[in-house]
């Protein structure tokens, strides 16, 4: 029976692969592994996951960090419909899929590049500056999969949000704001992207206070960058479960995030003049002292 595995590796997005029915899997670090998951707490040729009757089970091929099934050593008992996995330090989601399940999870990956699509032609109409930023926000939080974020711009060396949705102004300056300001100034700071498929099991952010006061799950951060500038940020989170971000997702999201880059700063000129609405962003400083 054929089957997805989800990696939710540290810090990245989410990695899916289709397994066949019928056809054995190796997961290691090497580039030649069906399951490449390139972590440094993953052996070369870590695992394989192999068929076994309508379901999988899962061998470790001398590891030097392992491999546990929900939590316990592999046996050579099947996974079942549904499992969880690590290798390492990277907790995989294993799920069985049927015939219809699996051509629909083929056909996804071609649904979320058409919905981009859409969403860049919506943009290239946007008639006024304040549809753009708003145009660009609502394709970052319904491609991300998310329920709410803000899109902040650069204007006199300060960040200001000049787009929101599931939030509200008094909220996103506020000194308790529940989005991830480390998140924030970490892309910014980096001028990347950053995506997080559970923060509250992150290293780096699960004892944020904006991360803790918020309960986030997951969450994305589009630097938007030309050349040299920074002409602001993207930032969508969700506080439900739900689908991963995947690497495919922050493909067509930095890809997406380029193109708006691109119109904004064609539009530059009207920041100064137009009426838009906006709200205060903290300033990183501020940050520091209200939050750890």
């Amino acid at each position: 029976m054929p089957a997805r595995l989800t990696a939710y590796l540290p810090g990245e997005a989410a990695a899916e692969f289709l397994l066949a029915s019928g056809v054995p899997a190796l997961v290691g670090r090497l580039p030649g592994c069906d399951i490449q998951l390139g972590h440094p707490s993953l052996s070369r040729e870590h695992a394989r996951l192999e068929p076994v009757g309508d379901s999988w089970r899962l061998r470790d091929l001398g590891s030097k960090n392992g491999c546990t099934v929900n939590g316990a050593a592999p046996t050579d008992e099947p996974l079942g419909d549904h499992a969880w996995l690590r290798f390492g330090d990277v907790t995989c989601e294993f799920r069985t899929l049927d015939e219809a399940a699996l051509a629909r999870a083929r056909a996804d990956a071609g649904s979320r590049q058409q919905a981009s699509a859409v969403h860049l032609r919506a943009l290239e109409q946007a008639p006024a500056l304040p549809d753009l930023l708003q145009g660009t926000l609502s394709a970052v939080v319904e491609l991300a999969g998310c329920q709410r974020g803000f899109l902040l711009l650069m204007e006199r060396g300060q960040a200001q949000v000049r787009a929101w949705q599931g939030l509200d102004a008094p909220a996103l300056a506020a000194p308790a704001f529940a989005g991830s300001v480390g998140a924030v100034e970490k892309s910014l700071g980096g001028r990347h992207p950053v995506v997080l498929n559970d923060a509250s099991s992150d290293e780096a952010f699960a004892a944020r206070a904006s991360v803790v006061a918020g309960g986030i799950r997951a969450l994305v951060c589009l630097p938007l960058v030309l050349g040299d500038e920074v002409l602001g940020l993207v930032y969508a989170d969700s506080r439900e479960p739900g689908r991963a971000i995947t690497r495919l997702d922050l493909e067509l999201l930095s890809a997406f995030a380029e193109r708006a880059t691109l119109w904004l700063a064609v539009k530059r000129s009207e920041l100064q003049l137009d009426g838009a609405s906006r709200a205060a962003w903290p300033t990183m400083a501020a940050n520091r002292g209200a939050q750890p």
